[in-house]
């Protein structure tokens, strides 16, 4: 009777997957080699023309799940359209503003070489949320592409969008610059006795990572980390003169910085809702934890990112100011970008 039963079960389903014909130009499922090659979208045309020959980088959209992480639980594939949004956001805030400032060829050579698109959040098996992940630098996960809203004035949308999208893929590029060409034995010297490693997750109160000359917490794993941190987070951080306050006389500028203090107020304030300000970093880092230490923490932070950008010059021929100017322009413009469209 088990065996009828079980038999006609499997009759019924076989059934089902035969007159189940997906429509391959909006399948999210991972394609066999021939079928990828047999059904191409104009979706995998337009990745295959504008990164995998432009930028030798394989984009994985599909549900792949030998390329996800295996610690990733209970994720879910992007929908076509987000992942033409993705991959045109990514196209606009990282591999045109590079293409613009670094020398030819240097992202055919130094960019990453394989983007995961992910839909979803991804999980722990204890329910820890994965923000994205990376494997040696090469390799870049990026989570929640079905949540992003790529181009918004929503303070937390931009907020989420530079600190789990852009941070993290120039925070993991630059990872390919220091393991190509050394890292100046100099920028390890200034914060040699305050490397954290593992510890690194619990041993700050708050922000007092930034008085021990460290960007951020994360920073303090190790030197490798430090550095391209600094990189990152110079890029993302705003700048007082985006503000465009400068002060009429210097009664409206009580702290000689040249902007009027009002204006800027309430510029800083405003910023501080979606993002972070370089010069209040260093202000908040203008002291010592330890008191026989050489240098405050700004001091330090401000030495490191000279030699960040000495070492970016002189190794790589990267402007790093003005790298970062483009990479700005370019974010206060993306309210008014559709990410939507194929840019043939």
């Amino acid at each position: 009777m088990k065996k009828i039963a079980i038999t006609f079960l499997l009759a019924t389903l076989l059934g089902a997957c035969q007159k189940d014909n997906p429509d391959k130009e909006m399948s999210v499922v991972q394609l066999t080699t021939q079928e990828e090659v047999q059904n191409r979208t104009e979706l995998d045309r337009y990745i295959l023309e504008k990164f995998n020959n432009a930028y030798n980088l394989q984009i994985v959209y599909r549900y792949s799940e030998n390329d996800i992480s295996r610690n990733f639980r209970y994720t879910v594939p992007p929908s076509t359209a987000k992942t033409l949004e993705a991959v045109n956001f990514l196209k606009y805030m990282y591999y045109d503003p590079y293409n613009r400032i670094a020398p030819s060829g240097f992202l055919q050579n130094y960019s990453p070489k394989q983007l995961i698109l992910i839909g979803s959040h991804a999980y722990s098996d204890t329910g820890s949320r994965y923000n994205g992940a990376a494997t040696n630098s090469v390799k870049i996960e990026l989570t929640a592409i079905n949540d992003r809203v790529f181009n918004t004035n929503s303070d937390a949308d931009i907020k989420d969008i530079d600190e789990r999208v852009l941070r993290l893929i120039y925070h993991e590029s630059s990872h390919l610059l220091e393991q190509t060409k050394v890292i100046p034995p100099a920028y390890e010297r200034l914060s040699a006795a305050d490397y954290k490693g593992s510890a690194w997750t619990t041993a700050w109160r708050g922000e007092t990572y930034l008085k021990s000359g460290f960007i951020s917490a994360y920073a303090s794993d190790n030197i490798h980390e430090d550095f391209v941190e600094m990189i990152a987070r110079y890029i993302i951080y705003y700048q007082k003169n985006q503000c465009g306050c400068p002060a009429a006389d210097t009664a409206h500028d009580t702290n000689g910085d040249g902007l009027d203090d009002t204006t800027y107020n309430t510029w800083k304030r405003a910023i501080l809702r979606k993002g972070y300000i370089w010069e209040e970093e260093l202000t908040k880092a203008d002291g010592k934890n330890n008191e026989a230490a050489d240098y405050t923490g700004k001091e330090i932070i401000l030495m490191k990112i000279e030699m960040v950008k000495n070492y970016l010059q002189r190794e790589w021929n990267i402007d790093l100011d003005a790298l970062r100017t483009e990479i700005h322009n370019r974010h206060a413009n993306l309210p008014n970008k559709d990410f939507s469209q194929f840019e043939w």
